[in-house]
């Protein structure tokens, strides 16, 4: 059965460099659930980086569902 791994970047649009991805426990049973997932984990990532820093550093979060497969 394919199962879909949610992995997060926050990034730096100045700079370019990213901090190591971290990926989500939770595995999803479609790419939707993962897409959405994802676009909900970012505004949490993004809220601890806190506002001043994603100003300076100009900041976004990356990220992607990774294909696995489960028995």
């Amino acid at each position: 059965m394919i199962k879909y791994l949610l992995i997060l970047q926050v990034c730096s649009f100045l700079t370019g460099e990213c901090k190591p991805p971290v990926e989500m426990e939770q595995k999803y049973n479609s790419w939707y659930e993962c897409a959405a997932a994802g676009s909900l984990n970012s505004l949490t990532l993004l809220q601890e980086e806190g506002a001043e820093a994603i100003n300076e550093y100009k900041l976004s979060v990356k990220y992607g569902c990774l294909e696995v497969f489960e028995i």
